[in-house]
């Protein structure tokens, strides 16, 4: 066999495998990709860059009590640490999609009361972007090209 049908037959099998690569290349990018949705969330934004604002009173700032007890002005979701610690990167490689998450109890409580609070800042995405694609890229050419 030539080296070009060699080269062909292994694209081939890469190509089968496409949605496991590219959950691969999400996967291997988790820890830059969760720190961009964490420092969205310290600098007290939603993935939509848009202020923090809670549900029931619909303030961009915390209560006066809440204030006086943590130094903070506006929401930033880190108290103890813990919330942001747990999350984590969700790949459904049959379906294409992936998400970002919190192991934390308190996660549903965070989200109903501030919303879109988990994913890819939208100013980040371009960057988050680049990173999967060039580790795409690295995987393809270690497991195609490079034989």
């Amino acid at each position: 066999m030539g080296k070009l049908h060699e080269i062909a037959l292994r694209h081939e099998q890469f190509e089968q495998m496409m949605n496991v690569h590219i959950a691969n290349s999400i996967l291997s990018q988790e820890k830059k990709l969760v720190d961009m949705n964490r420092k969205q969330m310290l600098s007290s934004k939603d993935v939509d860059n848009k202020p923090l604002i809670h549900s029931k009173t619909g303030k961009t700032t915390l209560s006066i009590g809440y204030q006086k007890r943590t130094g903070k002005k506006k929401p930033n979701l880190f108290l103890s640490g813990g919330f942001q610690k747990a999350m984590f990167i969700n790949v459904d490689e049959n379906e294409n999609k992936w998400f970002i998450g919190s192991e934390d109890f308190k996660t549903g409580f965070l989200v109903k009361n501030y919303g879109k609070i988990f994913g890819v800042p939208v100013s980040q995405r371009l960057l988050a972007k680049k990173l999967t694609s060039k580790e795409f890229k690295r995987l393809y050419r270690s497991l195609v090209l490079a034989k």
